[in-house]
């Protein structure tokens, strides 16, 4: 869901990628300018209802990872009319892993963090909207979900 708009709607799924304005009741396609239609993690920025982020991978009959064995979280700050490769920290070789359904998410800090999780059990933490990337864990099981919490003082 689109902060602060209720009606717009993102999902991402076997056939693309795809935007509501109405909540659901009529969808269409936002993959132009991506790499696969194929994938499943898609997290909104958690302010800007524009700004989204997800993780297309080259198929089901090409393997489930990243396109090009290249890892990248890709963005759109206008609703997905737009896309834009963010790979700044993030492997550029043999990248054969993919991410799962739920291991994609963001916090509300300012700016916003961008974190995501493989099934190869890699964690990576974006502290600048997906600008650039760290690699905070490596060598864990498959990581099937990742969630934030912002602990304050």
């Amino acid at each position: 869901m689109a902060a602060g708009k209720s009606e717009e709607l993102y999902q991402q799924n076997h056939c693309g990628m795809y935007r509501s304005d109405d909540g659901g009741r009529n969808w269409q396609s936002v993959e132009a300018g991506l790499p696969s239609s194929f994938g499943f993690p898609v997290a909104a920025h958690p302010r800007d209802p524009k700004t989204l982020y997800l993780v297309p991978l080259n198929g089901d009959i090409a393997g489930r990872y990243m396109p090009d064995a290249q890892t990248a979280v890709w963005r759109s700050r206008d609703g997905g009319d737009h896309w834009e490769a963010l790979r700044d920290g993030l492997p550029q070789e043999n990248a054969y892993f993919g991410v799962l359904r739920q291991a994609l998410a963001t916090d509300d800090l300012e700016p916003a963090g961008v974190y995501f999780g493989t099934n190869g059990g890699a964690l990576f933490a974006s502290a600048d909207e997906g600008d650039s990337w760290t690699c905070l864990a490596q060598y864990l099981p498959p990581i099937y979900s990742v969630e934030t919490l912002v602990v304050e003082d």
